[in-house]
Formats: structure tokens, C-alpha cells, sequence
């Protein structure tokens, strides 16, 4: 029986059609991916098959059981769980991360798409480096994806994964030049700024993340321009999609920011502001965590 990547190697040479017109400018699928597709080494998103399907002039019933392309619902779950719950450095908490990876990449893995595969190794590099602080679990994604990502003018979740990648490492690094560069940086904190409010909703949980962490970065080396902006566009964000998991921290950064601009008393009614989401989300790690950075801001 044909696979489906067999059955569209069979309707695209049959209509003396090469990789290179199928693709167009290969902004819906690239050379490479209809080539790994062809090939059986991978299956496509539901979204790519349907393309697919398109430019052959067929139904994707007569190249596949369209439920074979589904994500299974477990699967997702396992995703948006580290995607939306923060573990604050927690052990019960990174031992139920372990767990989610181990689950993921036991059963669901090897049968995803690229796409999905993706995702998932730049967010297990990203566990890995912020467990460990040792950076080389990250840096061969980065010189293989980074490049790419830093060119576009609009991001993919998946794009998304490999700058949240590239600022951990960054941080770790202490801004090393090798793994940071300011320019880099400045553009990719322009682009989401832009591109914020145009992401699907369900990609903003991580955009949430990559604006405090781009915040966090901008406070270290004291780059003011974007800092109101991007805590404007998370406070936005996390009312939009309401996800108030990281306003413990949104109104850390808060008071950081009030620091910089001299301004204790606002610095403080952001303390106490962080203190009481933390309460209200029944954290008693992070408060330990917040009350600790408060101290040694004030020292």
C-alpha cells in the first residue's frame, strides 16, 4: 500500500510537475519538506496536506485518511502544559515537566509532524539549558535555526521556540558576544511588538513569555527604548487570552523597571502587586522567590 508520500511523488512526476514549481516561492512548503514528505521521513501538518492536495487538484481523501494528520488531543494537552504553566526553578514542578517530555517523546514523537517535532525540541533544549545553566544543550538548534528566524518580518510558534531558545542561552551566557548580539536582539523585540496582536491566539501564551524574558534582557543591559512597550503588550496579552499564571511576574519586571527610573514608591506598589497574584495563585515558592529578588534590589 502507498504511503502518502509515495501516492504525491506518484501525481506530482505523473504531471510533470518538479519540487521546485510545486513549491512556488515556498512560502506554504518548502523544497526540503516536500522532499522529507515524499520520502516518508515526514508527515505534514493538516494544513500542508491540504495544500498538497491543492496543487495536485485532488481531494485529501484520495492521497490519505485525513485522520492520520490529526494531532492527537493528549498529545496537545502535553504541549500547552509546558507551554502555559511555569515550573519557578519548583523540584515537584520539574519533575512534572520530565514527565511531560518523557510522555511526549515515548508516545507521540516519532509520529508527528516536522513541524510539531520542532517545537518540541526547541522547548526540551530550553528545559535542558534552564535546568542544567549549561547552554551547549542549546547552541546547535540555535546555529542550525537562528539565522533563518532572525531574518523573517513575521514569526511561527515554532519561531517563537527558537528565540525564547536563543534569550535563555543569551541570559546564561551573561550576553557573551558569540551566543548575543544587541542588533539581534533590538530587531526581534521590533518584530513582536509589530507582529503581537496578529498571532493566533493559542501562539500568545508563549509570545507572553518572550516579552517578559525580552524585558528581563532589555533590564540587564539597561535598553530602555522597548521596555513600556513590550509590558504593555504582555498586560494586553494576558487579559486577552486570560492567562494570569505569569502576572507575578509581569509586576516583578514592573518593579525593576520603576527602579531604573528611580521611582520607589512605584517600585514598591509593584512588589506588593506580585506578592498578591502569587497569593491569589497560591504559590508560596514564588513568593519565597519574589520577596528574595526584592531584597536584593534593595540592598
Amino acid at each position: 500500500m502507498n504511503t502518502f508520500g509515495q501516492k504525491v511523488r506518484e501525481l506530482r512526476e505523473e504531471k510533470g510537475i518538479t519540487r521546485e514549481e510545486f513549491c512556488d516561492d515556498e512560502s506554504e512548503l518548502s523544497v526540503r519538506q516536500l522532499a522529507r514528505i515524499e520520502s516518508g521521513s515526514s508527515i505534514p501538518n493538516l494544513a500542508k496536506a491540504y495544500y498538497i492536495a491543492k496543487k495536485l487538484n485532488v481531494t485529501l481523501g484520495s492521497i490519505t485518511d485525513k485522520e492520520s494528520l490529526e494531532i492527537p488531543k493528549r498529545y496537545n494537552e502535553l504541549k500547552y502544559l509546558i507551554l502555559r504553566i511555569p515550573t519557578y526553578s519548583d523540584k515537584e514542578r520539574l519533575k512534572e515537566r520530565e514527565q511531560q517530555f518523557e510522555e511526549i517523546f515515548e508516545d507521540y514523537y516519532d509520529n508527528l509532524p516536522e513541524e510539531e517535532q520542532l517545537i518540541i525540541d526547541g522547548l526540551q533544549s530550553k528545559f535542558e539549558v534552564y535546568q542544567s545553566g549549561n547552554i551547549h544543550f542549546g547552541t546547535d538548534m540555535i546555529a542550525e535555526y537562528f539565522h533563518q528566524v532572525k531574518k523573517k518580518k513575521s514569526y511561527t510558534l515554532n519561531d517563537l521556540a527558537i528565540i525564547d531558545l536563543y534569550l535563555l542561552i543569551a541570559a546564561i551566557s551573561q550576553f557573551d558576544e558569540q551566543h548575543f548580539q544587541k542588533e539581534d536582539f533590538k530587531i526581534i523585540c521590533d518584530t513582536l511588538l509589530i507582529q503581537g496582536e496578529q498571532l493566533a491566539v493559542e501562539d500568545r501564551f508563549l509570545l507572553n513569555n518572550l516579552l517578559l524574558n525580552c524585558v528581563n534582557i532589555a533590564l540587564n543591559l539597561k535598553l530602555a527604548a522597548n521596555i513600556q512597550p513590550m509590558l504593555e503588550l504582555s498586560h494586553k496579552t494576558m487579559f486577552l487570552i486570560q492567562y494570569f499564571q505569569k502576572m507575578p511576574i509581569y509586576n516583578m519586571y514592573r518593579w525593576k523597571y520603576a527602579l531604573l527610573q528611580d521611582n520607589q514608591t512605584e517600585a514598591e506598589d509593584y512588589y506588593n502587586q506580585s506578592v498578591m497574584f502569587s497569593k491569589m495563585l497560591n504559590d508560596e515558592h514564588l513568593i519565597q522567590q519574589l520577596d528574595d529578588e526584592w531584597q536584593k534590589d534593595n540592598n
